[in-house]
C-alpha cells in the first residue's frame, strides 16, 4: 500500500525544542501531580501515577478544563516529558497555567 507523503513548508517545520516554554506555578502538596514546563506542545510532568512510563506510551492527561492525548518521549524516575498528540491553542496553554485543578493521567 503506497501512502502519499506531504513535504513541509518552513512554517510547519518549526523545531519543536525551541518552542517557548512557561514554567508553572508550585502547587500545593496534596497534588500528585506537577507540571514543570509547557508548551503548545508537550510538557514535562511529575507524576508518581506514571513512574514507570515507558518512551513511547500513550497517555490521556486531564489537566481539568482540557483534556487531551500525549506520548511519553522520556521519563526520569517520577518525571515525564509528553508530546501532546495535538498542539495546544495559545489560550488552552494560558488557562492551564492560570488554572489549580489537579492533573490526572491515564495509560491508554
Amino acid at each position: 500500500m503506497h501512502i502519499p507523503a506531504r513535504m513541509l513548508i518552513r512554517e510547519d517545520a518549526v523545531d519543536n525544542r525551541r518552542v517557548q516554554r512557561m514554567h508553572a506555578g508550585e502547587t500545593s502538596a496534596n497534588r500528585a501531580q506537577r507540571i514543570y514546563d509547557i508548551s503548545r506542545y508537550g510538557c514535562q510532568i511529575e507524576s508518581n501515577d506514571l513512574a514507570d512510563g515507558a518512551s513511547g506510551q500513550f497517555v490521556e492527561i486531564d489537566f481539568g478544563s482540557v483534556v487531551t492525548r500525549a506520548i511519553i518521549r522520556w521519563s526520569d524516575r517520577a518525571r515525564l516529558g509528553v508530546e501532546f498528540a495535538r498542539p495546544l491553542g495559545s489560550r488552552e496553554v494560558d488557562a492551564l497555567l492560570a488554572e489549580s485543578a489537579p492533573i490526572r493521567l491515564r495509560r491508554l
